[in-house]
């Protein structure tokens, strides 16, 4: 899949079942999220890695700006301005950037940014103070991935800290077996069970890949552990990253 492809499939979706793409529980399929709850989840998420980045003494030392990559609907850029004097939302849809918009009229310290490229340009380096990404990269195919997360560390500000979630593999259950199918397979199964012609891919990348990216780049892991997100039969990994000056 190409980044037209990407694009094309996550503008789609963010016009037919937007919050549904975003955090896709299988109840709320079509269109069936309530949106004050689904708001509420982007708040008690952020809450939680604000919880994770005190127990482990890794609070951003500046809490001026803070990045949402992928914010889709703008779920968790919207409880992040309870944390920074500003915080920019970008994402590869149209579709989702024009529903964030319209969807946080109010909350003034938020601004949103269509980024169809395969990096983050549009910011200038030593930019902000905290990157969150959660249950984003998964769905981006790994050259592209690797390049996002080279740029996460470019932007990042010294004293500054990126937390992110990538799932490292599936496992050897039948399951896990089915999963590890070239994504053009599994795309087949994907669009009957969606029901849409667009399709949420689905990309794994080893710990140590993601490491090795991290630190070329100039950035320093300091701390990563396990996560659910990615749900059965993955491990996944919460990444928190930061950048000496």
């Amino acid at each position: 899949m190409g980044l037209d492809d990407l694009r094309r499939n996550w503008n789609t979706l963010g016009s037919v079942d937007p919050l549904w793409a975003i955090l896709a529980y299988p109840e709320q399929h079509q269109n069936r999220w309530d949106e004050e709850e689904f708001f509420a989840t982007g708040q008690q998420a952020v809450d939680e890695v604000m919880t994770v980045l005190d127990r482990l003494g890794h609070r951003p030392q500046q809490h001026g700006r803070a990045l949402d990559f992928g914010c889709g609907a703008g779920r968790l850029t919207r409880a992040l301005a309870a944390h920074f004097d500003r915080v920019d939302g970008v994402d590869i849809a149209a579709s989702m950037i024009e529903l964030a918009r319209e969807k946080n009229t109010g909350h003034e310290r938020v601004q949103f940014h269509l980024n169809e490229a395969a990096d983050l340009s549009l910011f200038d380096a030593d930019t902000f103070d905290l990157l969150l990404s959660i249950i984003v990269l998964q769905h981006i195919p790994n050259e592209f991935k690797k390049a996002y997360l080279a740029e996460f560390v470019r932007v990042l500000r010294p004293g500054g800290v990126a937390v992110f979630t990538v799932p490292s593999h599936a496992d050897w259950s039948p399951t896990g077996v089915a999963r590890r199918l070239p994504n053009r397979i599994q795309n087949i199964y994907r669009r009957r069970a969606y029901g849409y012609d667009s399709v949420m891919e689905f990309h794994t990348l080893r710990r140590r890949k993601v490491e090795d990216v991290i630190t070329s780049a100039g950035g320093r892991i300091l701390h990563a552990e396990e996560e659910p997100m990615a749900g059965p039969p993955f491990t996944s990994y919460l990444y928190v990253v930061g950048k000496d000056a």
